[in-house]
């Protein structure tokens, strides 16, 4: 069973205006972020204009020494 956005007490989903005109920025809150909300997530939105899919990857570390920064990019140890 897949949960739904208003079924987590930790997870809030949040939208406004821009940043032109007739356009929304849509985000999602985690807090407080555990290891059990690792996992991959995907946001996607549709009106009479067409349809829209993105995806992002969380990672849960427990210290930043777990987290490497190789040429202006995250490695994850």
């Amino acid at each position: 069973m897949e949960l739904l956005p208003g079924d987590r007490e930790n997870l809030a989903i949040q939208t406004r205006g821009g940043p032109e005109k007739h356009e929304v920025t849509g985000w999602v809150l985690i807090s407080p972020l555990s290891k059990e909300d690792a996992g991959e997530y995907e946001c996607h939105a549709s009106n009479a204009k067409g349809e829209a899919t993105a995806s992002a990857k969380i990672h849960v570390v427990e210290t930043l020494h777990e987290i490497a920064l190789t040429k202006g990019r995250l490695v994850w140890l």
